[in-house]
């Protein structure tokens, strides 16, 4: 894999200098957060033995912590960011979709199963949300499925229904740039999702009473046109860290998804676009791992310079994370996780900056009242690539 990078890299940075031409854009990425933490549902999904009544209380209390982060309120928050800021292309991850339908063979009743007050709040498409509050000014490019489980049978206060679960990731243009989604099935170097990718590196698919889970998580891309100047620009989203406390952890796998982003990043690239890889990679610069790169080392080491490292002021750039609610008063951002990186040795920052962490940054009312618009702040980079 290293020579095969090394032989990639010398190619990419000759085509780049040849290029030898200054290029401006501006780019952003944003986890947009689903609203609560997933890991009571997997770890009550995946204990052995299984409880049914365990599992269903894990789905009842998460589907109430998401409908209290009001995620439409939140997505219009996050879309009001975008187009202050109005950059180029945004990168989203956790752009998640949570659908009810009615339980088989149960009528339909006014405030009961998905009409429920306590979860109906929690059913939402937080990238149509999005979408809608930009009204015209970004298109979807492309997105891929991280994860899609279809029936998740359930009961509140008594009445049953069907929870339905899709994580993707998302690419945002600015409405007037010419964008397509690259389409990697003619090579062959991934397994197709949508307009991306999901990663051949990946837990095992769980396998549990209701069916098995997979989790799989991916990348996409898209070339971009802006002032005249080509750009490829990846989004992604790396695994945690550790999926739940009984499972093993996941940091090698981080390891090879970070290896499979860059040498599909490097082995389509043609010499000639600005190659970028924005997303969340779930790991910090000072992060280790026993034996083999960290996921940040994978990028920095073969040729990716991290933009944020380039800027001029002092900043620790912490991203992630604010509390599981979001209704913690002061923010509590406590590391850097969320990435931009360009290939190009040594670009001109000339604005980058985080969005979304600051008091004034929550929603209406901004005090106590308010919330996060999501537990990670969003980056953004106005960056010169020669």
């Amino acid at each position: 894999m290293n020579k095969i990078v090394s032989k990639l890299l010398g190619c990419a940075l000759l085509g780049s200098a040849a290029l030898g031409m200054a290029a401006e854009i501006d780019v952003m990425t944003q986890n947009q957060y689903l609203g609560a933490d997933l890991t009571p549902v997997l770890s009550a999904a995946t204990a052995n033995p299984f409880n049914p009544e365990v599992f269903n209380a894990a789905v009842v209390m998460t589907l109430q912590k998401i409908a209290a982060a009001r995620p439409v309120e939140r997505a219009k928050a996050l879309a009001a960011q975008i187009a202050q800021r109005s950059p180029d292309v945004v990168g989203l991850q956790e752009a998640t979709r949570f659908a009810c339908l009615p339980h088989p063979g149960v009528p339909e009743v006014p405030g009961k199963g998905c009409d429920d007050p306590a979860v109906k709040g929690a059913f939402n498409d937080q990238l149509q949300n999005t979408e809608a509050a930009l009204r015209g000014r970004y298109v979807v490019a492309g997105k891929v499925t991280n994860l899609k489980v279809d029936a998740i049978p359930f009961v509140v206060n008594g009445y049953p229904a069907i929870l339905q679960v899709a994580d993707r990731d998302a690419i945002l243009v600015r409405s007037g740039l010419t964008a397509s989604w690259v389409n990697f099935a003619p090579i062959a170097l991934c397994r197709i999702s949508h307009e991306g990718c999901n990663f051949t590196t990946r837990p095992p698919q769980f396998t549990t009473p209701l069916g098995p889970i997979a989790i799989e998580r991916g990348f996409l891309a898209v070339d971009v046109t802006v002032k005249g100047q080509s750009y490829r620009i990846f989004n992604t989203h790396l695994e945690q860290r550790l999926l739940a406390p009984n499972l093993p952890e996941t940091r090698l796998l981080q390891v090879g998804q970070a290896s499979e982003v860059l040498a599909t990043a490097l082995g389509t690239w043609d010499g000639q676009r600005k190659l970028l890889v924005v997303g969340d990679i779930n790991s910090a610069p000072q992060d280790t791992i026993p034996g083999a790169p960290t996921p940040y080392q994978v990028f920095t080491r073969n040729g990716f310079t991290d933009a944020w490292m380039m800027r001029p002021q002092a900043d620790d750039g912490l991203s992630c994370c604010q509390s599981e609610s979001l209704t913690n008063r002061k923010s509590e951002l406590y590391e850097r996780i969320d990435m931009i990186f360009t290939l190009t040795q040594l670009p001109l920052v000339l604005d980058m900056k985080l969005l979304g962490n600051t008091m004034g940054d929550k929603t209406h009312p901004a005090g106590n009242g308010g919330l996060w618009a999501s537990d990670h702040a969003a980056v953004a980079a106005k960056l010169r690539l020669d």
